[in-house]
Protein backbone atom coordinates (compact mmCIF):
# COMPACT_ATOMS: atom_id res chain seq x y z
CA UNK A 1 0.00 0.00 0.00
CA UNK A 2 1.57 3.49 -0.88
CA UNK A 3 0.33 5.81 1.46
CA UNK A 4 -0.75 9.31 0.74
CA UNK A 5 -0.28 13.32 2.29
CA UNK A 6 -3.95 12.53 2.63
CA UNK A 7 -3.65 9.23 5.02
CA UNK A 8 -1.00 10.98 6.89
CA UNK A 9 -2.86 14.04 7.82
CA UNK A 10 -5.73 12.68 8.47
CA UNK A 11 -3.98 9.85 10.63
CA UNK A 12 -2.28 12.87 12.91
CA UNK A 13 -5.21 14.73 13.74
CA UNK A 14 -7.18 11.74 14.82
CA UNK A 15 -4.30 10.79 16.85
CA UNK A 16 -4.20 14.00 18.46
CA UNK A 17 -7.89 14.48 19.26
CA UNK A 18 -7.89 11.26 20.72
CA UNK A 19 -4.42 12.02 23.10
CA UNK A 20 -5.78 15.16 24.06
CA UNK A 21 -9.34 13.76 24.86
CA UNK A 22 -7.75 10.65 26.49
CA UNK A 23 -4.77 13.19 28.08
CA UNK A 24 -2.10 10.41 26.91
CA UNK A 25 -0.24 13.54 26.19
CA UNK A 26 3.45 11.17 25.42
CA UNK A 27 1.34 10.02 21.72
CA UNK A 28 1.36 13.59 20.49
CA UNK A 29 5.10 12.66 19.94
CA UNK A 30 3.99 9.75 17.08
CA UNK A 31 1.15 12.61 15.92
CA UNK A 32 3.58 14.86 15.23
CA UNK A 33 6.09 12.75 13.26
CA UNK A 34 3.26 11.39 11.22
CA UNK A 35 2.35 15.31 10.22
CA UNK A 36 6.08 15.68 9.15
CA UNK A 37 5.84 12.54 7.42
CA UNK A 38 2.62 13.98 5.56
CA UNK A 39 4.31 17.18 4.79
CA UNK A 40 7.15 15.33 3.20
CA UNK A 41 4.86 13.40 1.36
CA UNK A 42 2.93 16.19 0.00
CA UNK A 43 5.89 18.03 -1.06
CA UNK A 44 7.42 14.65 -3.04
CA UNK A 45 3.57 14.73 -4.31
CA UNK A 46 4.17 18.46 -5.85
CA UNK A 47 7.30 18.31 -7.25
CA UNK A 48 6.11 15.23 -8.67
CA UNK A 49 3.22 17.09 -10.71
CA UNK A 50 5.17 20.09 -11.23
CA UNK A 51 7.98 17.74 -13.05
CA UNK A 52 5.36 16.70 -15.21
CA UNK A 53 4.00 20.10 -15.89
CA UNK A 54 7.09 21.93 -16.34
CA UNK A 55 8.13 18.82 -19.09
CA UNK A 56 5.17 19.16 -20.83
CA UNK A 57 5.12 22.73 -21.17
CA UNK A 58 8.74 23.63 -21.49
CA UNK A 59 9.77 21.44 -24.08
CA UNK A 60 9.45 21.46 -27.53
CA UNK A 61 7.59 18.42 -28.75
CA UNK A 62 10.02 16.93 -30.58
CA UNK A 63 12.03 16.99 -27.47
CA UNK A 64 9.51 16.17 -24.75
CA UNK A 65 10.25 12.75 -23.56
CA UNK A 66 7.88 9.77 -23.38
CA UNK A 67 6.01 9.56 -20.03
CA UNK A 68 5.60 5.86 -19.12
CA UNK A 69 2.25 4.65 -18.43
CA UNK A 70 3.07 3.98 -14.86
CA UNK A 71 2.86 7.19 -13.86
CA UNK A 72 -1.18 7.61 -15.36
CA UNK A 73 -4.68 5.87 -14.72
CA UNK A 74 -6.11 5.17 -17.65
CA UNK A 75 -9.82 5.17 -18.71
CA UNK A 76 -11.76 3.73 -21.72
CA UNK A 77 -9.62 1.91 -22.97
CA UNK A 78 -9.54 1.94 -27.17
CA UNK A 79 -6.67 -0.63 -28.96
CA UNK A 80 -2.99 -2.06 -27.78
CA UNK A 81 -0.01 -0.32 -29.54
CA UNK A 82 3.61 -2.51 -28.92
CA UNK A 83 2.01 -4.51 -26.18
CA UNK A 84 0.98 -1.07 -24.53
CA UNK A 85 -2.54 -0.14 -24.26
CA UNK A 86 -4.00 3.24 -25.00
CA UNK A 87 -6.37 4.87 -23.09
CA UNK A 88 -8.51 7.73 -24.66
CA UNK A 89 -8.33 9.50 -21.44
CA UNK A 90 -5.63 9.11 -18.57
CA UNK A 91 -5.47 10.40 -15.49
CA UNK A 92 -2.32 11.84 -12.72
CA UNK A 93 -3.33 12.93 -9.16
CA UNK A 94 -5.70 15.64 -10.28
CA UNK A 95 -5.49 16.29 -13.76
CA UNK A 96 -6.91 15.12 -17.01
CA UNK A 97 -5.27 14.37 -20.15
CA UNK A 98 -7.36 13.41 -23.95
CA UNK A 99 -6.35 11.32 -26.69
CA UNK A 100 -4.93 13.66 -29.65
CA UNK A 101 -3.67 10.99 -31.33
CA UNK A 102 -0.23 9.74 -32.48
CA UNK A 103 2.68 11.57 -32.34
CA UNK A 104 3.26 12.51 -36.34
CA UNK A 105 -0.75 12.37 -37.24
CA UNK A 106 -1.81 14.99 -35.63
CA UNK A 107 -0.93 18.70 -35.23
CA UNK A 108 0.71 19.11 -32.01
CA UNK A 109 -0.75 21.66 -29.75
CA UNK A 110 1.06 23.61 -26.98
CA UNK A 111 1.04 21.83 -23.16
CA UNK A 112 0.95 18.15 -25.16
CA UNK A 113 2.68 15.40 -23.24
CA UNK A 114 4.23 12.20 -25.09
CA UNK A 115 3.17 9.14 -23.85
CA UNK A 116 4.51 5.35 -24.56
CA UNK A 117 4.44 4.61 -27.19
CA UNK A 118 4.09 7.49 -29.20
CA UNK A 119 0.73 8.89 -28.34
CA UNK A 120 -0.36 12.86 -27.13
CA UNK A 121 -2.50 13.59 -24.81
CA UNK A 122 -3.79 17.36 -23.86
CA UNK A 123 -4.63 18.62 -20.09
CA UNK A 124 -8.36 18.69 -20.18
CA UNK A 125 -8.21 19.68 -16.61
Amino acid sequence: MKLNSHFLFTGASVLTLFSLADHQYLLLSIAFLLAFCGLRCADREQINEMALFATATLLPASQRPLLPLDAFRGRELLFYRAGSPVYRTLIARDSQWQLLGEQGEVAEEPGCIRVYPGYLYRRLR
